[in-house]
């Protein structure tokens, strides 16, 4: 049996990496990509995928935070309940339909008309889907699927169009140009993907839901703060409601939504910060809305602060913390709770 070096083993692995990140087509030409959003935006060939099509996370277009190892969303999310109907958005052929890891059920719609393919992810694998053949615009081919079949803690849709047809792309699997790809390192317009809602057209509902989730340009750090500049609002809201607006009419002008930054400048001293405040102790159920580094949603999720004393339970999956597990940053979706406010 012939043996390799380490530096051998090496070259061979760059070699076959080389081999296998030329499978499928290039990058793609934005020049081009742009024509032909145009081109498909106006003939409007397309239908969403859900009746209520609502997409809480959409496709990521600017780069991550630098450190941040998130990498670019591919598709649009949509959350519905398990068993949801999930209909074609054009004529086509399928051209895959089963399992994928990652997705559980997955189904792959070549469109040639207009020379693209869609995507429907977290489908059920044990309700009925459609297999193969064509498909007219509005059939329906699959249901969403529950939380344990497809890979994903809450059903949703990942609902993608791309140009090209499947069979054009790389199977490599951690290939950004791979047929299946839910997210990419690269931006995804340069490895061929489409914003949905770009093609088919936003709602009114899409547009106020992408007011929310945009960055807020009036969070000023370094502030010096006092906790009398605090304030929690009377009423409770969620995450699709327009906190802004709340905060106005309950405190006036000159108070803004909270953010994570805000509190992070009363480190030293969190718990007379909290006191002062009124955040309860109790986790989840005192907890208050706030935004963080100027975000309030996270992946469609609203984020909230906790005060669990250094007790924080295990299930609770805090993004950041202070003084070990004091005050923790969570985010989750479905929310009714008080907002914290805070002077400008």
């Amino acid at each position: 049996m012939r043996h390799y070096s380490k530096r051998q083993l090496t070259g061979f692995a760059a070699i076959i990496l080389v081999a296998l990140s030329g499978c499928g087509i290039s990058d793609i030409d934005r020049s081009e990509m742009q024509a032909r959003l145009e081109q498909l935006k106006e003939t409007s060939p397309f239908q969403y995928p859900l009746d209520n099509f609502f997409p809480d996370i959409p496709m990521t277009i600017k780069a991550p935070p630098k450190g941040d190892t998130e990498k670019y969303h591919a598709a649009e999310d949509s959350f519905a309940p398990a068993g949801t109907p999930v209909y074609a958005i054009g004529d086509g052929v399928i051209s895959f339909s089963g399992r994928k890891r990652g997705y559980g059920g997955l189904i792959i719609i070549n469109h040639p008309d207009q020379n693209v393919y869609s995507l429907y992810g977290h489908l059920s694998t044990s309700r009925w889907k459609m297999k193969s053949g064509e498909v007219e615009k509005g059939d329906l081919i699959a249901y969403l699927g529950e939380s344990e079949e497809i890979d994903s803690m809450i059903p949703h849709i990942h609902f993608g169009i791309r140009m090209g047809q499947r069979a054009e792309y790389s199977s490599w699997r951690w290939d950004d140009r791979r047929w299946m790809a839910g997210y990419s390192s690269r931006p995804p317009d340069q490895v061929g993907w489409f914003e949905p809602s770009e093609i088919i057209g936003k709602t009114e509902a899409m547009k106020k839901w992408h007011n929310y989730i945009r960055k807020r340009e009036d969070i000023v750090t370094d502030r010096i703060l006092d906790p009398s500049d605090f304030q929690i609002t009377s009423g409770k809201y969620n995450e699709k409601e327009d906190l802004d607006q709340a905060i106005v009419k309950e405190f006036g002008d000159h108070y803004r939504l909270a953010d994570w930054n805000d509190i992070l400048a009363f480190s030293d001293n969190i718990e007379e910060w909290a006191d002062s405040v009124g955040l309860l102790k109790g986790g989840e159920d005192n907890s208050l809305m706030i935004s963080n580094d100027g975000y309030r949603i996270w992946l469609g999720r609203q984020y909230f602060i906790s005060r669990f004393n250094h007790e924080k339970p295990r299930h609770y999956l805090a993004h950041r913390t202070i003084n070990k597990d004091y005050v923790c940053l969570g985010s989750w979706q479905d929310l009714n709770n008080h907002a914290l406010v805070v002077r400008k």
